[in-house]
């Protein structure tokens, strides 16, 4: 008897396995984007990080004191701005929260590896 493999996988969809099965691409062109959804995730891109980075450290520049715990309210809404203006996409403020977590993380273990005796960083200018 044959047998039979079942694929899980929708039709014409390639699954990423580095992101989340319920990340949910949000379309720019959809006014209809609830952005205090709570189970609503979005899929950075380095544009959008552009956008949001830009706009907390022009914050931080412009002397605007961060909370003890992180950025505050208003910061993190000029981020959210910058980002919707910028890319056309609705982020809410967990989105930005969530997203700065994890640069932070990225950026820990970068620093990490740096730290490492023999290990390093060659920049090609080519």
């Amino acid at each position: 008897m044959a047998h039979h493999q079942q694929s899980y996988a929708a039709p014409n969809r390639v699954p990423r396995p580095s992101i989340a099965s319920n990340t949910e691409y949000i379309d720019p062109n959809n006014s209809q984007v609830d952005p205090n959804t709570k189970t609503r995730q979005v899929r950075w891109n380095d544009e959008m990080d552009g956008f949001m980075i830009t706009a907390l450290v022009n914050q931080v520049l412009a002397g605007h004191k961060r909370s003890d715990n992180g950025f505050t309210s208003f910061q993190v809404s000029k981020a959210i701005d910058s980002v919707t203006n910028g890319c056309g996409v609705v982020v809410s403020d967990k989105n930005v929260r969530s997203r700065l977590k994890t640069l932070k993380k990225e950026h820990a273990e970068v620093n990490q590896l740096l730290s490492i005796s023999g290990f390093g960083w060659k920049c090609e200018t080519g």
